[in-house]
C-alpha cells in the first residue's frame, strides 16, 4: 500500500472523530473508559479523548475490509488496498457529513 493514501485517510478519520454524533455515545460512557482515579473529570478533557477514541476506531474498523482483501487478494501489495481503507473511512465518516455542513455555516 502506497504510504501517502493513510493521509486523506486520518484526514477523514479526524473529521469524523470531531463531528460525528457518536461522539456523544463515547463521551456519555467515560464511566468505562476514563481514568477518573488519577486524571481530573473536566468535561474539556473527556471531550477531547472522545474524539480521540473515535478517529482511531475509524481508522481500526476502515482497515478491516482492506486488511481482509490484502489478505484474500492474488496480489497482496498494490493502490486498491488504500483505496478500500479509504472507503471505508469515506463510508464510516458519512454520518458527520451534515455536522460538519454546519459547523462551515452553509446551512440554516
Amino acid at each position: 500500500m502506497d504510504r501517502n493514501a493513510l493521509v486523506p485517510i486520518m484526514a477523514l478519520a479526524i473529521v469524523n472523530g470531531i463531528f460525528s454524533p457518536f461522539v456523544l455515545v463515547v463521551f456519555l460512557a467515560n464511566w468505562f473508559w476514563y481514568p477518573h482515579t488519577f486524571l481530573p473529570a473536566m468535561p474539556q478533557i473527556i471531550s477531547m479523548f472522545s474524539a480521540l477514541i473515535l478517529s482511531t476506531l475509524t481508522i481500526m474498523v476502515s482497515g478491516v475490509p482492506a486488511a481482509l482483501y490484502q489478505r484474500l487478494s492474488a496480489q497482496p501489495n498494490g493502490p486498491a488496498i488504500g483505496f478500500i481503507w479509504l472507503v471505508g473511512a469515506a463510508l464510516l465518516t458519512l454520518p458527520a457529513v451534515p455536522n460538519v455542513i454546519r459547523a462551515l455555516g452553509f446551512s440554516a
